[in-house]
Formats: C-alpha cells, sequence, structure tokens
C-alpha cells in the first residue's frame, strides 16, 4: 500500500477536544489524491493539466458501486484531491478518469463491474479526425474505508492521448509538394481500454490529421526546405501493439511510407534517463505525449532516408527502402 496518510485527532486541550468548535479544526474524511509525475519531465503536473476527475468505486468483488465527479473548481479548492463518502464501512477500489466528454469518449462503467468496464473512442466508421482533448487514468487497488477515520491515498495518473506534428520533407528544394495530394494515416487497435488501462480490441482505429498544410523546414543537414505538416491525435500506444502511419500520394496511389510508429519513435526512448536508467520503450511512449516527427524523402519521393524524433536523429534501415 503505497504512501498512505492517516492522521487520528487527538482528544487533547491541545489539538481537538470534546468542544464541537474544536472538532472543526481536525482534519476529515477519506480522500484521492491525485498526481501527473509520470510525464517526461518527471514533475508534478496535476495542478495544471487535470481538470477535472470521474472516480468509479466498486466493492472488494468488483461489483459497481457509485460515480463521483469534481469538477475543475472542486479539485482546486481541495488540493486536487477528491472526497469520497457515503459508503458503508469496508474494503473498495477506485478507477480515475480525468478528461472524458461524449463527444470522443464512451464509457460503459456506470452499474457494470469492474470487469466489464470498457472506456471507447468515439470513432465514425473507425475513423477519428479529432484533435482529442487529454485523458488520464489512474486507479487504486482495494483499500479499506472508515467514514470515521482520516486518510488520504494517493492515486498516479498516467496520460492517455498523443499529439504527433508529423513532417514530410524532401531532401531536395527542388521537390515541392501539394498538400492536398498526400494523406496520412495512423492505424492501431488502440481504440477501446479496460479499467487497468489495458487495451482490449483487435479492431483497427484510423487516427486522420485534424490539421494539414505547406510548411518551410530550417534543417541542420539538408538547409531550407519545403514540406508538409500533419497534426494528429492518438490514443495510448503500445509497444506491443502494432501500430502504423502511412503516408500516400493521391495522385498515383502510391504508398510512399509504412512506418511502424512505436518502434522508431520508441528507439529515443533509451536517451532519456529517470532515477539513473534507461526509460523502457513503453515507458517512453507512456511518459511522453508531445511528438515532432520529421519524415526525410529522397527527392524522387521513392525513399525514407532519415526521421527526425523529438529533435533525435533516426538513421532509416534497409526496410523502410520502397
Amino acid at each position: 500500500m503505497k504512501n498512505i496518510l492517516s492522521i487520528v485527532c487527538i482528544m487533547t486541550l491541545l489539538s481537538c477536544t470534546w468542544v464541537k468548535d474544536d472538532v472543526d479544526d481536525c482534519p476529515y474524511g477519506f480522500w484521492l489524491q491525485l498526481h501527473y509525475t509520470y510525464n517526461i519531465l518527471d514533475v508534478e503536473a496535476a495542478p495544471k493539466y487535470v481538470t477535472d476527475a470521474y472516480v468509479y468505486v466498486y466493492d472488494a468483488d468488483g461489483t459497481f458501486v457509485k460515480r463521483i465527479f469534481a469538477s475543475k473548481a472542486d479539485l482546486t479548492a481541495a488540493g486536487h484531491r477528491v472526497r469520497v463518502e457515503d459508503l458503508a464501512e469496508g474494503d473498495y477500489q477506485f478507477v480515475v478518469w480525468s478528461g472524458l466528454n461524449s463527444t470522443n469518449y464512451a464509457v460503459s462503467g456506470d452499474g457494470q463491474p469492474l470487469t466489464d468496464f470498457r472506456l471507447s473512442l468515439v470513432a465514425d466508421n473507425g475513423q477519428c479526425d479529432d484533435e482529442l482533448p487529454a485523458l488520464y487514468h489512474g486507479s487504486l487497488s482495494t483499500v479499506h474505508y472508515d467514514e470515521d477515520a482520516y486518510a488520504v491515498y494517493d492515486v498516479d495518473l498516467m496520460k492517455n492521448t498523443n499529439q504527433l506534428a508529423c513532417l514530410v520533407v524532401p531532401v531536395t528544394q527542388e521537390t515541392k509538394l501539394d498538400a492536398d495530394d498526400f494523406r496520412m494515416r495512423v492505424v492501431s487497435a488502440n481504440g477501446v481500454m479496460d479499467a487497468a488501462n489495458r487495451l482490449v480490441t483487435n479492431s483497427a482505429t484510423t487516427y486522420l490529421p485534424f490539421e494539414q498544410s505547406e510548411v518551410t523546414v530550417d534543417d541542420a543537414d539538408y538547409g531550407t526546405l519545403s514540406g508538409i505538416r500533419f497534426n494528429l491525435s492518438t490514443l495510448r500506444l503500445m509497444s506491443d501493439t502494432d501500430c502504423h502511419i502511412i503516408l500516400e500520394q493521391k495522385s498515383t496511389g502510391q504508398s510512399l511510407f509504412n512506418v511502424s510508429l512505436p518502434e522508431y519513435i520508441g528507439m529515443v526512448g533509451s536517451l532519456y534517463t529517470n532515477m539513473g536508467r534507461p526509460l523502457t520503450v513503453q515507458e517512453y511512449l507512456d511518459r511522453q505525449d508531445f511528438y515532432t516527427i520529421v519524415f526525410f524523402l529522397s527527392g524522387d519521393l521513392e525513399q525514407l532516408i532519415q526521421l527526425k524524433v523529438n529533435s533525435w536523429r533516426v538513421r532509416a534501415n534497409t526496410h523502410l527502402k520502397l
């Protein structure tokens, strides 16, 4: 059991007494303290980014008990804690989500047992071209609830959404690209998650850009180049789940590249450390939430020469040659 703070009011004249006015100064209640330190900087960012909380309460057997909502004002007033009350004394489990909305996410949680909880991306015909609002997940294993005791339990959150700024750039100034002639997409079976934040579907979700435009890129190796920028949002990326980023040229019908996204951005993960150890691929994917990825193409658009992921260059292997 992690970081449990339990404070008991001692009824003395120096603290809390039998007098009601004095008892009001004692800490009270059962609270969930929300933290978001599982980020690339390893800093506490919950007060800045976590704007609400939906707490799903289950008993020790996983039976649904109730759902609690805390708004941004509620969290701010309580120091990013959520008050849990009106439960019978006993053991409970908690699942916390932040950032839910009916436009982008569908939840089958109320009234359902813990094992049947599902959070699904709302995608029209399996496609999503929205800029997804930030989504966070956390959970707390079975803990004992007693309304007469004061207790604060830490809930560590993980961010479940990513922003990708993908730039496609030929390495010669002579090659110019028309933004309307290209289509980029990310395809992965990551559109449904359970209460433990695990992927639970084999159905592929296609993420399309919510914005694309022609850009100019200044690069140390290749100079000033013209290209296209695609901005996409995705749900959680998994190192063991197939996830590809694909670029097609509409006028020719050709696929210019088809790259395993976790594989290549995951190569950068070992360059980051936490407590002196290199990050694993999955930990990097979970801690990092924004990626700038530059795809450098040959002038004839027939070869992917190099990727640059968040300023780190990744040389293209032979299997990326088209």
